[in-house]
């Protein structure tokens, strides 16, 4: 995926990270990593020779998701990388309309492939230990939780489709395939839509247990470091839930290494179906809204990001038939 340099002046950001950190850097390399197309990320080198890792994001802070790694990491969980603090204490700043973020630089690797079951053991062990976490009374307002509501998801797609699926005025040869291949997905889309509603007003009639999720988790938000260990990166989705959440991406051949460090926990499976169908559906809304209505982008960025949405909807694809067979399980 090609990602493109953050529209923010690197002289500015520079001065913000001596102001704020009083870290004047030798290096400010941009890194052309991840999926969320309104964050950029740099590598740091301080004038001590340290490495640290620079997040930049137009997105609207989400507090909780410096808090609660700060919160855990403070709980003893050291495999959880939080921010770094200000001078003034905060896990955060502001440069214009950018918040920026300081993390500590872990060399490793986090890739979707490469974990070995000790790793995978690991990282079981790692969310036990988090999701037995309880958080205070105080202080954590902000943080989301599950309400199982997808009202939201399926306004989208409706006024998508009454409102935007037949636009051509303007739309670029990358944003009409696209719309191209909504059409031809569109069954798909609706059984993901179907299925989150049906699951939904089940769910909303009972209770569970809710645990601190990370709730994106899966092996790029994984590092491992050149000692084998495991450390868990990228809050942004932070939630409390059932504990399911997590395990949206916990799938062989690595599963059962996971839940012996988890310890075999019994898993619920109308809750992981529907957050399986879920991030089907939060998938094609985020792509459609990208391709379809961003103007800062390349056409050959719109071209790769259709694709990948087309691919994501085939049968095959990892996500759309993990909530299948998911869907396979259940009587509903």
């Amino acid at each position: 995926m090609m990602r493109e340099l953050p529209g923010i002046v690197e002289k500015d950001l520079r001065a913000c990270v001596q102001d704020q950190y009083d870290l004047t850097s030798t290096r400010f390399e941009f890194l052309p990593l991840g999926h969320d197309y309104n964050a950029g990320v740099y590598q740091v080198v301080s004038a001590q020779g340290e490495a640290y890792l620079l997040k930049v994001t137009t997105r609207l802070l989400y507090e909780p998701c410096c808090l609660v790694p700060a919160y855990l990491k403070d709980q003893g969980i050291k495999s959880v990388v939080a921010p770094l603090p200000t001078r003034n204490g905060a896990l955060w700043t502001k440069l214009g309309d950018w918040t920026v973020l300081l993390y500590p630089w872990i060399s490793g690797e986090c890739s979707l492939t490469g974990m070995t079951n000790t790793q995978w053991t690991e990282v079981g062990s790692i969310f036990r230990h988090i999701h037995q976490i309880s958080l205070p009374a105080v202080g954590f307002e902000s943080l989301r939780r599950e309400r199982f509501d997808p009202t939201e998801y399926l306004q989208w797609i409706r006024t998508f489709e009454t409102q935007h699926l037949e636009e051509t005025n303007g739309a670029s040869a990358a944003q009409r395939a696209f719309r191209t291949s909504w059409k031809y997905h569109l069954p798909t889309i609706h059984t993901a839509v179907s299925m989150l509603e049906t699951l939904a007003e089940t769910l909303q009639a009972q209770t569970f247990p809710y645990v601190i999720c990370h709730a994106d988790l899966h092996a790029r938000n994984l590092i491992r470091d050149q000692a084998g260990l495991v450390f868990v990166i990228d809050w942004d989705e932070v939630m409390l839930a059932p504990k399911e959440r997590d395990f949206i991406f916990i799938r062989e051949p690595h599963a059962g290494a996971f839940f012996q460090g988890y310890a075999n926990a019994e898993i619920d499976w109308s809750l992981l179906t529907y957050y399986l169908w879920e991030r089907v559906t939060q998938d094609v809304i985020y792509l459609a809204q990208n391709v379809c209505f961003r103007d800062d982008w390349t056409e050959e960025t719109r071209a790769q990001v259709t694709q990948t949405f087309h691919d994501s909807l085939k049968p095959d694809a990892n996500n759309l038939r993990a909530a299948s067979e998911a869907s396979a399980r259940l009587t509903i």
